[in-house]
């Protein structure tokens, strides 16, 4: 059993290197709650962008954005007809380029993705 994602949860980026900005775009449900937070249901959205790995000199971003969608992998529970995403569940891969700086600047390409880390809340689970 994982944690039903509420509205306010968090994320983790696949690869730790990768500094960037993320901002939550996606629209949690108005009709189902727990702890007062919307739940948080499969296609919530976000928008990545300012990209860069500092640990290997890429500090020129890929300015994106990028806008992917948080897909469930729950099998049974949904809300509004649309299933509910859990703790765990992730985005598709963004692939981006930022570069090392130079003469000629060196293109760093990275692919990662953003992983529910945190539900925002304990108290319901699901499949």
């Amino acid at each position: 059993m994982k944690e039903v994602v509420v509205n306010g949860f968090s994320y983790l980026l696949s690869d730790s290197l990768v500094s960037c900005t993320v901002v939550l775009t996606g629209v949690p449900s108005t009709n189902s709650f727990v702890d007062d937070k919307g739940i948080c249901l499969d296609g919530f959205t976000a928008t990545v962008s300012a990209i860069t790995v500092p640990s290997v000199g890429a500090t020129i971003p890929d300015p994106g954005p990028y806008n992917v969608s948080f897909s469930s992998t729950s099998e049974k529970t949904t809300n509004d007809d649309t299933k509910v995403l859990l703790v765990n569940d992730k985005t598709g891969d963004i692939t981006a380029t930022p570069q090392i700086p130079g003469s000629s600047p060196t293109p760093y390409p990275v692919t990662f993705h953003l992983s529910i880390s945190n539900a925002g809340q304990t108290s319901t689970t699901s499949d």
